[in-house]
This record gives structure tokens, C-alpha cells and sequence, in this order.
């Protein structure tokens, strides 16, 4: 079969963006891992993880969240799986495959947050008096996403300012936001 279009997305980062999507959101976009702009993320509102990818940048692209699942279910959590093909059928349909392994998707519609507008560099020091207040279960997510590697133990948290975003280093290339708690959360 021929493809339109072919790309190389690693593994390791659909599975690792697949952890800060949403679950039930009205904004669809948000319940899918966006491929495209030179990187992988996954983001669900509160927080984002951002995959550099130099490859991806003529592509965008939402994919389902039950589309990841389903590909990660056949493939388990194998490292010597790099990379996963994502390949384009024709203008409605996409395909993930990875040797006999296969997920037909059709990619979600709506405009996707812009992440590399409100993704912030990260911090040299913090110097602010009191440390903002974040909600664990994401801290937890980031947690996860970092075992991913698995030669992380833990991400690296650089809060910026007394009530700003939290910067979160998994590796050089991968890292994450998270806002602070709202109150009443």
C-alpha cells in the first residue's frame, strides 16, 4: 500500500504525552496528543508536556487518545521499541503501525492549543518567598511520564514565580508546565 505522507514519532513519546491528555473534556482537541511544530505534547489545560521532535514540523495533528491506547495494548511497554510509523491514507484517515501492528485513526478536529506560545524557558533560580501550590495528582502524571524513560527517576521542578508556572525537566528534550492550583481546587 501506498502512503501520502510518512513520519517516525518515538514510541516513547506518544506514550509519555498520552499521560496529560484529558479524559472527558467538551474540547476534543485536548483528549488527543498533538504531533506537529517540530514536537510531541500532550496537554489537558493545567498542563502540558512538550516532546522536541526536528522532524515533525510540516505536519499537525491531533490523535486520539483511544488510538495511542489501542497501539500501546498490542505493543506493550517494550524498550526496544524507538520509533512508530505514522503514516497518512488519504485526506481523512491515518495510520500508527509498528512492524504487524497496526491502529487506523481518523485525527481529531478543532484548532489545538498553541503550546510553544505559552511555553516558558527555564528558570536559572527561583527567588521568591513562598512556593505556589500545585495539585499532586499532576505532579504525579509528570511522575509517570518521566518513568516512561525509564532512566529518569524523577523530573526536575523549577517553579518560576510565587503564583507562576512550575518549568519540569524530564531530559534535555522533553519538558513540562504545569499551572498552579486555582483556588477552590
Amino acid at each position: 500500500m501506498e502512503f501520502k505522507k510518512t513520519y517516525a514519532v518515538r514510541y516513547k513519546d506518544l506514550r509519555a504525552c498520552l499521560l496529560m491528555t484529558a479524559n472527558k473534556d467538551v474540547r476534543k482537541y485536548l483528549c488527543g496528543v498533538y504531533v506537529g511544530q517540530g514536537m510531541v505534547a500532550g496537554c489537558n489545560g493545567r498542563m502540558a508536556l512538550i516532546c522536541e521532535e526536528p522532524d515533525l514540523k510540516d505536519l499537525e495533528l491531533v490523535i486520539p487518545k483511544s488510538s495511542i491506547i489501542s497501539l500501546a495494548k498490542k505493543l506493550g511497554q517494550r524498550d526496544s521499541i524507538e520509533y512508530v510509523q505514522l503514516h497518512q491514507i488519504d485526506e481523512q484517515f491515518w495510520l500508527l503501525q509498528h512492524e504487524n501492528n497496526y491502529e487506523l485513526f481518523e485525527p481529531i478536529e478543532g484548532k489545538y492549543p498553541n503550546i510553544r506560545g505559552v511555553d516558558i524557558p527555564k528558570p536559572e533560580k527561583y527567588t521568591a518567598e513562598a512556593f505556589p501550590v500545585f495539585n499532586l495528582d499532576y505532579l504525579l502524571a509528570f511522575r509517570q511520564a518521566a518513568a516512561v524513560y525509564l532512566r529518569v527517576l524523577t523530573p526536575k521542578l523549577y517553579p518560576t514565580t510565587t503564583n507562576g508556572s512550575m518549568y519540569i525537566e524530564i531530559n534535555e528534550r522533553i519538558h513540562g508546565i504545569l499551572l498552579p492550583m486555582r483556588s477552590g481546587e
